[in-house]
């Protein structure tokens, strides 16, 4: 095991180890801890925000200026109130930064954090909310960050903090609307295996997200700490005209009737409730509430917006600790996007070719991906995510047919440590535990056999969490505190490892 300086997450890990190609699956575990730890939050808030005598220092880190204004010093002699706000699935442990950095001169702050997730904050409030469909507390949640954020004064700073899972945990429905309303949208989104379904109409249905967090806290000073998968495009010192999903980012250019006709052609269009399906098609129409904040109000604000970790730093630092381990450390993608049987379809097919004909790579290699997987489950009723999946396909694959090997190990997990919605088409209720991911490798399907369990028929429900949990492959980590998509590694090992790892 590499030495890293951050606390290891994956909890199960001697279960995970005991059985199957024990060292592939310890060096797959260390490569995935290693990517964690180089983009902790808490670290590189830290390493960003700093107080100096009277002065508030951010800046230093010029891959982390997100809006290209360049480092900042406010000074904090003319600043009566400091405020945070924030929601996601990785604000937490940056707030907790924040707490240490400004101590006493922290006035207040409010965040909403997923169910489950232990509270470590003594100044800032914290509301649990659910994820990925919203509830009740998600709404509170959003109200008391926006009462904030509105008290605030020409004479106040607010810090804004939001990373993925924020469109769940930060809601309130627009004029009109009901929560049930919103959550037919989630719920669709999972039905269809893609979070585009949230992004495209959830501008129009929310009163709080494009920029409408930053519109209220106006005329205050705002810095804005964000994270995503991937970089965030830099504005270089203008503000953009293309959205994001982030709450605190200038909305886009106005556009909804021509979004509206496109979203039309979506097939999950005639699935909107009538009362959502009027509401979009009122654009145009000068009573229309749906529309998003006009771009131009945002060009006086005093915001500076910045980006403390991204994917490339979680994949750079797997990759650093494949190398440090005694392997070559490629990564193939740091963001890539598809459904989880199309990327095992594609990587177990490279990962063979490294090991049939060493290309592109010769063994032992570990090739490492990121990005955000997802898996359309229709109407199954299983239990698991997409990380889970993956594993448990390629696990399949390791075990017949062509792609059958002892040599490759894999494992995948979501960075947040809680790998989909648990059951597919609810809201993640029930007493199986939320995993994180999967460990595979050519001894499972034996493996499976013994132990009973059906992996084709698992895969065929999406019930992938049971299967792993049932093959000691499923791994737990709780709330990692970060939230940057998924890191996979599939670990080609050198001819001298291919030898039985025991009776299965």
């Amino acid at each position: 095991m590499v030495a890293t300086g951050f606390d290891l997450v994956i909890q199960n890990r001697s279960e995970l180890t005991s059985h199957g190609h024990r060292e592939g699956r310890a060096l797959a575990l260390d490569i995935l801890e290693g990517g964690l730890a180089a983009s902790d939050p808490y670290a590189n808030t830290c390493k960003l925000i700093h107080i100096v005598g009277d002065k508030l220092l951010v800046g230093g880190c010029p891959d982390m200026d997100v809006s290209g204004y360049g480092d900042e010093v406010i000074d904090l002699s003319e600043v009566d109130h400091i405020y945070v706000v924030g929601a996601g699935k990785a604000v937490q442990r940056q707030a907790q930064a924040l707490e240490d950095i400004l101590g006493d001169r922290l006035t207040a702050g409010s965040i909403s954090v997923k169910k489950g997730e232990a509270c470590t904050l003594k100044r800032i409030e914290v509301t649990e909310a659910a994820h990925p469909i919203p509830d009740e507390q998600s709404v509170v949640g959003a109200r008391q960050i926006m009462t904030l954020v509105r008290a605030a004064t020409a004479r106040d700073l607010v810090i804004t903090l939001f990373s993925d899972g924020a469109s769940s945990l930060f809601v309130l429905p627009a004029t009109g609307l009901s929560l049930d309303n919103i959550c037919q949208v989630y719920a669709l989104a999972i039905k269809y295996g893609s979070q585009l379904v949230i992004h495209q109409v959830m501008p129009y249905f929310s009163a709080v997200k494009c920029g409408r967090v930053l519109y209220e806290a106006h005329p205050a000073r705002t810095i804005n700490l964000i994270m995503e998968v991937g970089h965030f495009p830099r504005w270089h010192g203008q503000i953009p005209e293309d959205g994001s999903w982030v709450p605190s980012w200038p909305p886009a250019r106005r556009r909804m009737v021509d979004a509206v006709r496109e979203l039309k052609a979506c097939p999950w269009w005639h699935e909107l409730t009538p009362t959502l399906r009027a509401a979009l098609e009122s654009a145009g129409t000068a009573a229309s509430p749906y529309e998003v904040p006009d771009l131009d109000d945002f060009r006086g604000m005093r915001a500076s917006y910045w980006q403390p970790i991204d994917m490339d730093q979680m994949v750079e630092g797997a990759c650093a600790t494949a190398e440090a381990l005694g392997l070559k450390g490629v990564i193939l993608s740091s963001a890539l996007a598809a459904q989880s049987a199309s990327a095992v379809s594609i990587l177990s097919h490279i990962a063979h070719e490294c090991e049939l004909h060493e290309r592109p790579f010769a063994p032992p290699v570990a090739l490492i991906t990121g990005g955000h997987l997802d898996v359309a489950v229709g109407n199954a009723t299983g239990i698991g995510g997409r990380n889970q999946e993956f594993a448990l396909l390629w696990g399949q694959a390791l075990g017949t047919g062509l792609l059958a090997s002892k040599r490759i190990v894999v494992a995948a997990m979501d960075s947040d440590g809680t790998d989909g919605p648990g059951t597919q088409n609810m809201d993640g209720s029930g007493d199986v535990t939320c995993m994180a991911g999967g460990v595979a490798d050519g001894y499972l399907m034996k493996e499976a056999a013994s132990l009973g369990v059906d992996v084709a028929a698992e895969l065929a429900n999406h019930n992938s969490t049971p299967a792993l949990m049932a093959l000691n492959s499923a791994i737990y980590t709780g709330n990692t505190g970060t939230c940057l998509g998924d890191l996979r590694v599939a670990i080609v090992m050198a001819d001298s490892s291919t030898k039985e790892m025991g009776d299965l």
